[in-house]
Formats: structure tokens, C-alpha cells, sequence
């Protein structure tokens, strides 16, 4: 009996020891979660008067170990393709906002009036849950909550990084001024040191928008969570011919008595604002998209 089942059983314990082996595998890939994971953004600039490459490449370092719900949240987005296709919206002074706005026709779109919101996207995925309503963590909004200082947090020599060229930070367009007077609360788990926070809406609205630092000079915010970094030389020398290419398109613009960016003025709903939605006005570029085909996590 024992031969007839021998090579049957030894066949069945193989495939076990196997199946063990590779469970034991994934679970130390978990267990060995990075604190600093990487990303890479592909940006497309087109100018077509410009003999340049088009395409920037941008690989970035995350901090998890100072923003662990920050990063999470954006690596759930990232990992949901949520940003491919998106558009830079927004190009202020010293930074160019994207991750909630495309066209459905990026070619041969009106670029001031045909942004088109990824809200309902958004709202449609199944995200970690940071910020609640109510006092039970019963009802989950899907917002994140705001690892910055001006809520809180205690960041400022700590490891936190900085508004340096080039970095990576959440966004917001919504003010106190768009709330009720009496400002609504909302209720988080704060990671820093575990415990349970009653914090103003106003610091925990951030969705999917983040932006791209173009100033030179290196700066803290209270009010932004500054949470990934330009992660190779690389990747700063292309940021730099990204902002060059931009600025000689700008100057060539002017030269014909015309603006690289005009000013529209778009309706955000947010059940927590005053009126159900608030107003914000983006600075729009209107001659050609700066585009982000892709972003991807290259290093968990």
C-alpha cells in the first residue's frame, strides 16, 4: 500500500511545499513594505515649432514613513490607473496642479472650456478610508487626511520634505471661506503618533489633485503635505528641460501678442461646503496640453 501511494503522496506534498513557499514569499514582499517606495510620472509637452524631446520622464521617491496615508492614498490611485490621460489644469507661478482633469479629445480640445472632472471617477473607487463624518468612523468620506503641520502634525525637523524643485505635493482649492461659518468637524486617524483626531474639514479635503513644485526655491508649507522628491539626477535634468521648453514656448507666445495661460473659473461639488460646491479658478494653458500619459509605482 505504502508504494502504491507513495509517488501520488509525494507528488501532493511538492505541490503543498510549493503552494507554502509562495505564500511565504508574498507575505515577506508585504512584511517588507518600503518606507521610501517610487514612482515614475511621464509627462508630454508638445511644441511643435521646438526641436525637443516631448516626452519627460520623472521618477520620484515618496516619504511613507512620514506620510503613510498620503502615500498610500496616491499608490491606491496610481495603481488604479486613475492618472493616465490626465492634464496639468492648473500652471500658477510656482507650481502646475494636476491629477482630476482631462479632455475627451486631448488633440483638438478647445483647452479653456472643455476640461472635463474625474470627480465621479474618483468617487466611484474603493479607497482606504481616512476622514469620517461622524464621531463612530461609521460613515467614511473620501477624502484624505491632511499630514501637514497646519493640522497637527509635528513635521518640522523631523524627515518631512520641502517645496524643492520639482516636488511632489497634495492639493486643495477649497478655503475656510467656502465652509459654513461654524466650520464643520471630521473625525481621523492621525498616523503619526495612532491617535484619534477631531480635525477641521478644510485640512482633510484633498482628493486625487496634486502638484509638480516649479519654484527654485526650497520652502516649507503648512497647509500642503509635501510627500515625494525628484529621486535622480535624471530625473531633475528633465524636469529643468520641461520648465525651459514651457517657458521658450510661453516667451514665443507673447512675441505674437498672445498668453500661454487664460483664467476659467470652475464649480467643485463638496457636500461639506456651504453650498454643496464651491468655486475656484484655474489657470488654464490654452494652446497646447502638458499631458500626463502615465504614472506608475516602479518600487513598493
Amino acid at each position: 500500500m505504502a508504494k502504491v501511494l507513495g509517488k501520488p503522496f509525494g507528488k501532493v506534498c511538492s505541490v503543498v511545499l510549493a503552494v507554502l513557499l509562495l505564500l511565504g514569499v508574498a507575505f515577506a514582499f508585504v512584511g517588507c513594505e518600503s518606507d521610501y517606495p517610487q514612482i515614475r510620472i511621464t509627462l508630454t509637452f508638445v511644441d511643435d515649432d521646438a526641436d525637443t524631446d516631448d516626452t519627460y520622464v520623472l521618477n520620484y521617491r515618496l516619504n511613507r514613513k512620514m506620510y503613510k496615508q498620503t502615500v498610500n492614498h496616491y499608490i491606491e490611485l496610481i495603481d488604479a490607473g486613475f492618472y493616465d490621460g490626465t492634464v496639468i489644469h492648473d500652471y500658477r507661478s510656482d507650481r502646475m496642479v494636476g491629477g482630476g482633469y482631462t479632455y475627451e479629445d486631448t488633440e483638438n480640445a478647445d483647452y479653456l472650456n472643455d476640461l472635463v472632472s474625474l470627480a465621479e471617477e474618483y468617487d466611484a473607487l474603493d479607497l482606504t478610508p481616512s476622514v469620517w463624518a461622524d464621531s463612530s468612523y461609521s460613515e467614511a468620506l473620501n477624502t484624505l487626511y491632511g499630514e501637514t503641520t497646519a493640522n497637527g502634525l509635528d513635521i518640522d525637523g523631523d524627515g518631512g520634505y520641502s517645496n524643492e524643485r520639482g516636488a511632489l505635493g497634495t492639493y486643495t482649492y477649497l478655503t475656510r471661506s467656502d465652509l459654513p461659518s461654524e466650520n464643520p468637524m471630521v473625525y481621523a486617524h492621525a498616523t503619526k503618533d495612532n491617535s484619534d483626531r477631531t480635525v477641521r474639514y478644510q485640512y482633510n479635503s484633498v482628493t486625487s489633485l496634486f502638484y509638480l513644485y516649479t519654484g527654485s526655491d526650497a520652502s516649507a508649507d503648512s497647509n500642503y503635505c509635501v510627500f515625494g522628491v525628484l529621486a535622480d539626477d535624471d530625473s531633475r535634468t528633465r524636469f529643468d528641460e520641461l520648465l525651459s521648453a514651457i517657458d521658450a514656448y510661453e516667451t514665443a507666445l507673447e512675441e505674437n501678442d498672445e498668453t500661454f495661460t487664460d483664467t476659467t473659473d470652475m464649480r467643485i461639488d463638496d457636500p461639506m461646503a456651504e453650498f454643496g460646491y464651491y468655486d475656484a479658478e484655474f489657470t488654464v494653458p490654452v494652446h497646447t496640453a502638458i499631458v500626463i500619459t502615465s504614472v506608475e509605482v516602479t518600487s513598493y
